[in-house]
């Protein structure tokens, strides 16, 4: 897929410039006439403007954008609609302006006899991997409405689950940002203040005391550095994501931290059975449903292990000897996948097993509140209790040879 840049005008006289993604110049020329353009001049863009265009195309159209395409074209395919005329209803009625011109696009890929997964396909990484491949077997198999609705049901309870993720770790994320920013306050206004008035009293100022003045001095003549590295470490943290090693020592610390491995581990609980199911509902093959199912997981650890799961079953493995030798998952998710594989119902098995594991999660994010909590109200309070007896020492101590003449 290539990017061209075209001038053009409408029917009206409108000058438009702007960009159409296609495999040759020819068919963006068409595609531009199909939209009721006269195309003025158009050129092959660059490779790096290409990548940037579609990155920041990728970037305004959101997860919402996409269940709201998924979940309206099914709902219009099942009541008889004809597709083009779902894809119309589909651009008139989008609220991003952004999405149009990929929806413009699938139609006119539609319209010129390809079929949908191709037109899916032809978007990039635009849309998820489940819903082309879901599209794809379904156009296969004649139940293309059943695929769809699968697959925007999926993208619902992928969206739900993101939203109880966030949600959960929403108060932490706010107490640690407030517990800096009173941090910083009283390192770089209140100590100083209150070490010049010390040290104008002649008082001896405790160990705890001086470590304060300490740190406030370190604070001040370094925040240059400081606030350089807090700028740098968002892509030295980017930078060492891309090496294999780091992405699984991390992922590994996370499904291991107390606290964060309820969150964590259950998630991917969460989505490996689901994906399993849906992709093994659909008669996907095993090596195909790996492939699949690994990038949406989201975490090294478990790619690492999945992978030679994979490899062990199309050696002729059983799918239960190879979950169990890795050793990644719960007894309860061996225990169904034997029973599964024993009496052909995997996909029922994982079933339940998607719904328990959303009801854990669920549970788990409940009363991770209630736990967080109180432990962000010690962390925060016995943080504030040492600055406020570093600072009240001295003056108790003053006080206390006052008394004493």
């Amino acid at each position: 897929m290539r990017v061209y840049l075209y001038h053009a005008v409408d029917y009206a006289g409108a000058e438009k410039r702007g960009s159409i993604g296609s495999p040759t110049l020819e068919e963006a020329s068409r595609d531009l006439g199909a939209r009721g353009l006269y195309v003025v001049s158009i050129q092959e863009s660059s490779g790096f403007f290409s990548a940037f265009e579609r990155a920041w195309r990728d970037f305004r159209i959101g997860q919402g954008d996409i269940l709201a395409f998924a979940q309206g074209f099914s709902v219009m395919l099942e009541a008889g609609i004809p597709i083009l005329n779902c894809l119309d209803d589909l651009i008139a009625s989008t609220s991003n302006p952004a999405f149009v011109p990929v929806l413009q696009d699938l139609r006119q890929r539609l319209a010129r006899g390809g079929s949908f997964s191709q037109a899916l396909e032809s978007q990039g990484t635009l849309f998820p991997e489940i819903l082309k491949t879901l599209v794809a077997v379904g156009e296969e198999t004649g139940s293309l409405v059943e695929s769809l609705r699968e697959a925007s049901e999926h993208l619902l309870r992928m969206q739900n689950l993101r939203g109880a993720v966030r949600k959960a770790l929403m108060y932490p994320a706010l107490a640690f940002g407030a517990t800096l920013a009173a941090l910083v306050f009283w390192l770089f206004f209140v100590i100083p203040s209150l070490s010049a008035t010390l040290k104008t009293l002649g008082v001896r100022l405790p160990l705890l005391t001086r470590a304060l003045i300490g740190a406030s001095a370190f604070c001040q003549a370094h925040w240059k550095l400081g606030l350089l590295a807090l700028l740098l470490a968002p892509l030295g943290i980017f930078i060492l994501g891309k090496h294999p090693r780091f992405r699984y020592l991390r992922d590994l610390a996370l499904i291991k931290t107390p606290l964060l491995e309820v969150i964590t581990y259950n998630k991917l609980l969460v989505i490996f059975s689901e994906q399993f199911r849906i992709l093994s509902g659909a008669g996907i093959t095993m090596g195909r449903l790996f492939d699949l199912m690994i990038p949406s997981l989201g975490n090294e650890y478990f790619s690492v292990n999945l992978r030679e799961v994979k490899e062990n079953i199309l050696k002729g493995a059983r799918i239960s000897d190879s979950f169990e030798a890795q050793k990644i998952l719960p007894v309860l998710v061996l225990s169904k996948i034997r029973i599964g594989e024993s009496t052909g119902t995997l996909d029922k098995q994982f079933e339940f097993l998607a719904k328990y594991y959303t009801k854990k999660l669920d549970d788990a994010i409940d009363n991770l509140g209630k736990i967080i909590e109180p432990l962000v109200m010690v962390v925060i309070g016995g943080l504030f209790a040492i600055i406020i007896m570093g600072l009240l020492l001295p003056i108790y101590d003053l006080v206390s040879k006052v008394g004493k003449t």
